[in-house]
């Protein structure tokens, strides 16, 4: 996959989900219960599960972003997963130094 879908594809995440939730908050008000406006509180407007389809989907472009355009900017050997098992470091014990030699490496 290309960096460039790859960055597409991460950047709709928030808005497809703020959609979704603005299509159902229209849907629930506009077409099921029309006279239900009079009802909308700021309890229904926190709590309502489209409005918070549409708060996370903010939350998520929000996070998304950044990501997107780092995705975008990448070069192609940069997306790559590193495979490699790196070794540990050896380390040298301060047992091998001397008694005066020891108290400096510490």
């Amino acid at each position: 996959m290309s960096p460039q879908v790859r960055a597409l594809l991460i950047g709709l995440i928030g808005p497809l989900l703020q959609a979704a939730g603005v299509t159902w908050d229209l849907l629930d008000h506009g077409l099921f219960s029309p006279g239900g406006l009079e009802q909308v509180t700021f309890q229904h407007i926190v709590s309502g599960p489209a409005h918070l389809m549409m708060g996370v989907g903010l939350m998520l472009s929000v996070v998304c972003i950044p990501i997107v355009v780092q995705v975008a900017a990448a070069r192609p050997e940069d997306l790559l997963a590193d495979d490699r098992v790196r070794e540990p470091e050896e380390r040298v014990s301060p047992a091998e130094f001397g008694p005066a030699e020891a108290e400096t490496a510490k």
